[in-house]
């Protein structure tokens, strides 16, 4: 909701400081007094656009007044509507470069432009891993994890003391 540039929040916090600094029986008079100007506007509206519409008519130019005012909404539809015919070429050609570029990340296996393809070759042959002891004996560096004695997690055999 957007009324001339004011939010909706911003539109409640004007009415509850206009409620708090007016009053409340104020403020029902100024809704009555600011109705009365939203139907005297809307009658000009509707007179205006009835004596454009036959000026309209009388020159022979085919083009309908609305007989409502117009809202901002229906004004970017009515806008939309007409850009129609020239943005249309222009959306199409958008959607073949896309598919275009969707063909050539996947003929050339382009997944994420971010990252160099040599990090992609790289993560994609992974070192294997040194094979796994089952003679219950520490690895050579003296940890059963592969992390080394100062990891806190080495193991010394009873002989290895010192």
């Amino acid at each position: 909701m957007n009324i001339f540039g004011i939010g909706g929040a911003e539109l409640v916090i004007i009415l509850v400081i206009m409620l708090v600094v007016a009053g409340p029986q104020r403020m029902i008079r100024w809704a009555y007094i600011l109705g009365q100007y939203v139907a005297k506007l809307q009658k000009l509206w509707q007179e205006a656009a009835a004596v454009l519409q036959k000026e309209f008519d009388e020159a022979g130019v085919d083009v309908q007044v609305p007989k409502k005012i117009p809202t901002k909404g229906e004004i970017q539809r009515q806008v939309r509507a007409a850009a129609n015919p020239l943005t249309r070429p222009l959306e199409d050609v958008k959607k073949e470069i896309g598919r275009d570029m969707d063909n050539l990340r996947i003929s050339t296996q382009i997944g994420n432009l971010n990252e160099p393809p040599a990090a992609k070759a790289a993560a994609s042959s992974k070192p294997s891993e040194p094979p796994v002891q089952d003679n219950g004996k520490a690895p050579e560096n003296g940890n059963a994890n592969g992390f080394g004695t100062w990891s806190g997690g080495g193991h010394q055999d009873e002989g290895e003391r010192s």
